[in-house]
């Protein structure tokens, strides 16, 4: 089994965050990496359907057999659609191998070495905000500014997670493999308090200790 194969055999948070970290770094890089844009349109909306699908199954108030079926449905076309997708981005000379191995994929060329350990590190979180974004920040306990680039040697990036209060609250988690993310609401969230926790995350996207929950208010 190649290492793709068992990242697509991965839970589904799983396999969710790590499809959103690649379609984020592609679009970040798109021009640089002659991106075929259609492959990348393709991706975004089985993506999308995916993660729509996930959020509604999560939900235990609405879960019943016909969201259990839609997620299983949209998982499954996510997987076939994705496995083509990073098949093509190893075949794409213009994706450098770095980028290929901070996105998590299988390098071109295989180096004998042992795998990086989980982040034994935990994190530090800082927030702005402006209108109805809110971007979060990741730091090391010594640095109270973060840096363009992920500070921990060798660590991929960070893992996210955020919920905002109300009566069906679901946990979202995604993957940024800069030292901040911003996350974006609807206006009828505003006023509403949004919880935050994040860890460091390895290239294999195994998560270090998770830092102590921080709340703001959207708006």
């Amino acid at each position: 089994m190649s290492k793709n194969q068992g990242t697509l055999n991965k839970p589904d948070a799983e396999v969710l965050a790590h499809a959103n970290t690649i379609d984020s770094q592609c679009h970040q890089h798109e021009p640089d990496w002659n991106i075929d844009t259609n492959r990348l349109a393709t991706f975004d909306t089985v993506l999308f359907n995916a993660n729509t699908a996930y959020q509604a199954n999560s939900d235990k108030a609405t879960k019943n057999a016909i969201t259990v079926a839609n997620k299983n449905a949209a998982f499954g076309e996510l997987k076939h659609n994705m496995g083509t997708f990073i098949n093509y981005l190893e075949l794409n000379t213009q994706v450098p191998d770095a980028a290929l191995e901070a996105m998590g994929l299988r390098p071109r060329q295989h180096h004998a070495h042992l795998p990086l350990p989980r982040p034994a590190e935990q994190l530090v979180l800082s927030v702005k905000k402006q209108h109805d974004e809110i971007t979060v920040y990741a730091a090391r306990p010594e640095q109270d500014q973060p840096t363009a680039g992920v500070g921990p040697a060798h660590y991929h990036g960070f893992a996210l997670r955020y919920r905002v209060e109300g009566e069906n609250e679901v946990e979202k988690t995604v993957i940024s493999t800069r030292l901040h993310h911003t996350l974006f609401f609807e206006r009828t969230d505003e006023g509403k308090r949004v919880f935050l926790s994040a860890a460091w995350v390895n290239p294999r996207l195994e998560e270090g200790p998770w830092s102590g929950e921080i709340s703001e208010i959207i708006g």
